[in-house]
């Protein structure tokens, strides 16, 4: 689920836990908060973590954005990216800004030289993956299996813009290539425990906030990020935590 030899292990950035209220999906559907308006973006860099449940810690709002929809994409309560933005109360916000989405060390892993520390493998205790019905996102060979040398996912090898697929139907939380290692980088959300990430790909197909179907394209393979081989790196992250794929595969 960034992703790199280490690895969306999405570099100890997936396993914290964000503690703020949720609102309920009714609430949050009231997207009329704020409308973005053009302006001279803040070029400010940050360094992009993401927690347990798929959530950056900053997020660069895009055309068409609005707190609403950015707090519905992400499970979050608007007041609550208004007050930590301290946005007015129109919740006015504009293309090209930064939004800090949560904040502090408390439970958050804290990054260390710009370089995440990786969490070790677990394998938890799943009975019937069947139940799951998750895919392999490519029929290409796998030439790195989960917990080998560290790996915190699967890799596959194969040719420049071979397609990837989506394992599982779900959201798309994250894509970018904010998390340099992991190159071009998508997070799909499956379920409040569940992201998958796809790794080091060439093309993103998608984008954030997009409802993908269980087999649809999704990007195309590449070397971006830390490898010097076109391959995808899968991971599927339980709760913030790497978890060996094939328990979910059908």
């Amino acid at each position: 689920m960034k992703v790199s030899s280490s690895t969306v292990s999405l570099k100890a950035t997936l396993r914290a836990t964000l503690s703020v209220a949720t609102l309920s999906l009714a609430v949050l559907s009231f997207t009329g908060l704020t409308g973005c308006v053009a302006t001279k973006p803040n070029e400010t860099k940050h360094n992009i973590v993401i927690n347990a449940q798929g959530v950056p810690n900053y997020y660069r709002v895009k055309n068409g954005d609005t707190v609403g929809k950015i707090a519905k994409r992400y499970h979050l309560n608007y007041r609550y990216i208004g007050r930590l933005n301290k946005l007015d109360s129109k919740y006015r916000i504009y293309t090209g800004q930064w939004l800090k989405l949560w904040e502090g060390r408390g439970s958050v892993q804290a990054t260390i030289n710009n370089k995440p520390s990786y969490p070790q493998p677990v394998n938890p205790t799943i009975t019937g993956s069947s139940q799951y019905g998750y895919i392999y996102p490519t029929n290409n060979a796998m030439i790195r299996g989960f917990g080998v040398n560290g790996s915190n996912g699967m890799w596959f090898a194969g040719k420049k813009n071979d397609p990837v697929h989506a394992s599982q139907s779900g959201t798309v939380i994250y894509a970018g290539n904010g998390l340099a290692e992991y190159g071009n980088l998508l997070i799909i959300r499956h379920s409040d425990e569940l992201v998958t990430a796809y790794a080091h790909n060439n093309k993103l197909l998608v984008r954030e906030g997009t409802y993908v179907s269980r087999g649809q394209r999704i990007a195309t393979m590449g070397s971006t990020g830390n490898t010097n081989q076109v391959a995808l790196e899968f991971q599927v992250r339980r709760n913030g935590t790497a978890v060996n794929p094939r328990l979910f595969i059908r």
